[in-house]
Parts: C-alpha cells; sequence; structure tokens
C-alpha cells in the first residue's frame, strides 16, 4: 500500500507540473520595477564612493601605531595603552601578543590614506623599521584599529 500511495503522488504532482500556466490577463496593470538603491554596473554592485581621509581616522592611526611601536614594555602596560585604540576583535589577539615582536620603535612619517570611506581607513604609516598599513573601522561615532600588517619591514 506504501507503494501505491508514493506511485500515487508521483503521478499527481507530474500531472500538475504539465498542466498549462494560466495567462496573464492582457487588462492587467504592471509597473516597472522599483530602482536599485545600489545600482548593479557591468562590473557588479557599485563600491562605497570613496571619500577623503577623516582627520579623526588618521590621528587615530597615528596614536595607535605610536603606542604599537613600543615593544621595550611590558606585555600589559603595552596592551593596557592599545586596548581602546581597538576594535573588540583586534583586542582579543593584541592580548596574546609579545611587545619584544613588534619591529619597530619610532613613527618616522605621517599617515598616507590608501583607501578611505565613511566607515572604513586604510592607511600606511612609516616607522623606524619600514612601513605599517593600519585598517580602521568607524564603530559607534568612534575609529577603531582593525589591523596592522607590515608592507614593508626593513
Amino acid at each position: 500500500m506504501t507503494r501505491l500511495t508514493v506511485a500515487l503522488a508521483t503521478i499527481a504532482l507530474v500531472a500538475a507540473g504539465c498542466a498549462p500556466r494560466p495567462r496573464p490577463d492582457p487588462g492587467a496593470v504592471s509597473w516597472p520595477p522599483a530602482p536599485s538603491a545600489s545600482a548593479d554596473t557591468e562590473d557588479g554592485p557599485n563600491p562605497p564612493i570613496p571619500t577623503p581621509a577623516p582627520a579623526a581616522a588618521t590621528d587615530a592611526a597615528l596614536r595607535f601605531v605610536h603606542a604599537w611601536a613600543r615593544p621595550g614594555l611590558a606585555q600589559p602596560t603595552w596592551y593596557a595603552a592599545l586596548r581602546d585604540l581597538v576594535t573588540p576583535a583586534y583586542a582579543q589577539l593584541l592580548a596574546a601578543t609579545d611587545p619584544a615582536n613588534v619591529p619597530a620603535h619610532l613613527v618616522t612619517g605621517a599617515p598616507a590614506a590608501r583607501s578611505s570611506t565613511s566607515t572604513v581607513l586604510v592607511t600606511d604609516v612609516p616607522t623606524d623599521a619600514g612601513t605599517v598599513r593600519v585598517t580602521l573601522t568607524r564603530v559607534d561615532g568612534r575609529w577603531l584599529v582593525a589591523t596592522v600588517a607590515e608592507v614593508s619591514i626593513r
């Protein structure tokens, strides 16, 4: 009996799939689709519009690198100086970092923005050990460091 039920259900589904589709009412009104908030281009959705780097963001990057480039400090002291300048996720990584592994001691120049939007800044900061790339994100109105990576280390 179970095979009979499965067979009847299969026949019903096949028959429903073969049934003619209802025709649209020629008198019905058809509206054009609403425009998209981010129109697609040939390359995909429009990327965020670049903006000049906000001074608050570049200042935050500079404050961070000054605090980060102190490899001679004890870890708890070093971490305490950085904790409020970074995102919570990055703070967790820094909590387990030995500052003796930081190659830089000094900031040697001004930050140079690589890309900037209203919520993200990527900037290069020169140090005595080379250039580091700092990525900041705007969180609750504050610019916080999300990552730091070596661009060129001597």
